[in-house]
């Protein structure tokens, strides 16, 4: 379990919030970013909403930051109830869609370069049978006329 995981576990809210002890603000014990990372992962892993301090796994709507609150759509029905508006979204959790992580580019390209290499594989017999023709056909014949213009390449005249 992450540190962070276990201070959420132990302090609640608290831990993201910054506190002032003897007239000295002190940061909060979980940074904003760690908890961006954090919550991300509860919506990925289709825990957030609930929060489990045992495990440690899940994120709690209240930790959101207020500025993510205002910004919730479901905060603010215009003379709807909740639950039609998350009926008629579709999301469950009430909760925007996240997109998955962009990746490497070699990730990304990874099953065109599989079928590239594939494709390729399937016509390497062929070209390696036509290189070799190739080569044999380079070869000179053997016979008196090859052999008689190979002594005269080695004769000094």
């Amino acid at each position: 379990m992450r540190a962070a995981l276990k201070q959420l576990c132990r302090h609640g809210i608290e831990a993201l919030r910054a506190q002032k002890v003897n007239d000295k603000w002190r940061s909060p014990r979980v940074s904003r970013r760690v908890a961006g990372d954090l919550r991300k992962a509860a919506v990925r892993n289709g825990t957030y909403g609930k929060f489990d301090p045992i495990t440690g796994v899940g994120w709690d709507p209240a930790w959101d930051a207020p500025q993510r609150r205002k910004r919730d759509p479901l905060a603010v029905g215009e003379g709807l109830d909740r639950s039609e508006l998350l009926g008629s979204m579709g999301n469950q959790a009430g909760i925007a869609s996240i997109r998955p992580p962009k990746e490497t580019k070699r990730e990304r390209t990874r099953e065109s370069r599989a079928q590239k290499i594939e494709n390729l594989l399937e016509q390497a017999d062929d070209k390696i049978a036509e290189f070799r023709k190739e080569m044999e056909d380079k070869k000179p014949k053997p016979g008196i006329e090859e052999e008689y213009k190979r002594m005269m390449k080695g004769s000094k005249w």
